[in-house]
């Protein structure tokens, strides 16, 4: 999304929406003011343009409660891999989302900047797990039906099928709200953009070859 691009459909505020969708609204805003980290959730800007159809954002919540309830794998690995998945896609919105959240989940400031600048083909800025990570979310965010058997079992040979699965659609669906952002023209929340901003990382490439 370009600065020049405004967003494509209303943003609904709370009270122009459904009343039963009050406490998600809630639960969105909260995650811009408080200074933990949050579980897996939905953004403002992405709730108020889900809020046009209720069932749907209550649908969706119901997934991050899932991821939320019963995690299998680390925060920070999660973090990593939707980090390279949205630098892949170019998405600015889900990469200032969750550069802030990624460094509060253990990754270190090299390690952010080196994904900024697409530069992540370093593997001696990784352990074993995150390397493997790194890969297995570029190569599913670019061609995800060509992920590679040999990939796949190392895979396996670090995760259990459960993590696989839960990492997987985890990445599937950042590659989903990647282009449902852009699309949408969606602006990062100045909370969060002020948070980027605060890790000096520095805007990055507009376009990604990989």
């Amino acid at each position: 999304m370009s600065d020049s691009n405004p967003t494509r459909v209303r943003l609904l505020e709370k009270g122009q929406a459904d009343a039963s969708l009050g406490p998600l609204y809630d639960r969105a805003d909260a995650v811009s003011q408080g200074s933990t980290l949050p579980g897996p959730t939905l953004f403002g800007n992405q709730v108020r343009a889900l809020a046009h159809n209720p069932a749907l954002l209550r649908s969706l919540f119901g997934v991050y409660e899932a991821f939320a309830a019963e995690p299998s794998i680390d925060r920070k690995l999660t973090e990593l891999g939707i980090l390279v998945v949205s630098r892949v896609n170019a998405c600015r919105y889900c990469v200032q989302h969750h550069a802030p959240l990624a460094q509060g989940a253990g990754l270190k400031k090299a390690q952010l900047q080196a994904i900024q600048n697409d530069a992540w083909s370093d593997h001696r800025l990784w352990s074993k797990e995150e390397w493997l990570v790194v890969r297995y979310a570029e190569a599913l965010a670019s061609v995800p039906q060509r992920v590679d058997d040999a990939l796949f079992a190392e895979l396996r040979g670090c995760f259990s099928e459960r993590q696989i699965v839960d990492l997987t659609m985890r990445l599937a669906l950042c590659a989903a709200w990647n282009k449902f952002n852009d699309a949408l023209g969606l602006d990062t929340e100045s909370a969060f953009q002020h948070a980027f901003s605060e890790l000096g990382l520095g805007a990055g490439a507009e376009k990604v070859s990989v």
